[in-house]
């Protein structure tokens, strides 16, 4: 098992905004986390991030416990996590961000060796430039390897977000509502690179609101509501489940 949540809660006062939530993730698996608003969807993942304490419960990677660890600490085992909103620096290129990102891959790859590159007996830039254009290729940002992200649609910024992620290498992708403010057409652009992913051998964690998309995108799933897990198996199972209808619908409707 890559990723193992065992019975994670989070309190915020009088608030359970997680509550007791299990579930696990295999190694290029792409898991959909379904639920309303306000279900805990994103607070679990930034539990998962090492951006919020949990209250109690444990989150495995690969058999050891990574609950206290700080983000950067978790990114550097291997998961990195995009935001519904890029924190992005308008004036520089996309290919600025890129080499921004490299500094993670940086860390994991050289380690102490990482020194050698402030006397510059190493140009690790270089070394990443390929793997730089392979991101951008495969998110489709080619066309804007230099242009400043001030210049690019909404939908081009989200992708960049994606872009450094996967920059980092990382084995655990966790995107956090990704069609959100997005056109159609950029859904399906989105779809179709992570599709992409999926088929390189990414192992994600997908919140998104809209069903439909990530339904298509992700054969296993969980749903919160409330904070708790009141589904999880196969995607189109967890949908038709009784509880989930309700969730989402009301009872009337369900």
């Amino acid at each position: 098992m890559l990723l193992e949540v065992r019975g994670i809660t989070k309190k915020f006062g009088g608030l359970t905004a997680v509550s007791k939530v299990s579930f696990g993730v295999e190694a290029g698996e792409i898991v959909g986390i379904f639920g309303p608003n306000g279900s805990g969807k994103t607070t679990l993942l930034n539990l998962i991030m090492g951006m919020a304490e949990p209250t109690g419960g444990d989150i495995l990677w690969k058999g050891v416990s990574i609950v206290g660890h700080r983000p950067f600490e978790i990114a550097q085992h291997g998961i990195a996590k995009t935001f519904q909103n890029p924190q992005l620096f308008p004036e520089l290129s996309v290919l600025d961000h890129m080499k921004i990102a490299t500094h993670l891959r940086l860390k994991r790859k050289l380690g102490a060796k990482r020194i050698l590159t402030l006397s510059g007996m190493r140009d690790v830039v270089g070394e990443f430039l390929a793997a730089i254009a392979d991101v951008l290729r495969l998110c489709r940002l080619d066309q804007y390897t230099d242009r400043p992200v001030s210049s690019l649609s909404y939908g081009a910024e989200k992708m960049v977000g994606v872009a450094m992620a996967l920059t980092c290498d990382p084995e655990l992708l966790l995107l956090d509502e990704p069609t959100s403010g997005l056109s159609q057409e950029e859904t399906v652009n989105l779809e179709d690179v992570l599709r992409g992913l999926g088929t390189h051998g990414v192992t994600m964690c997908v919140i998104d609101h809209r069903v439909r998309f990530l339904s298509r995108l992700a054969p296993k799933a969980i749903a919160l509501h409330h904070g708790s897990l009141i589904a999880s198996g196969e995607t189109g199972a967890v949908l038709r489940d009784e509880g989930v209808r309700s969730a989402y619908l009301g009872i009337h409707h369900a």
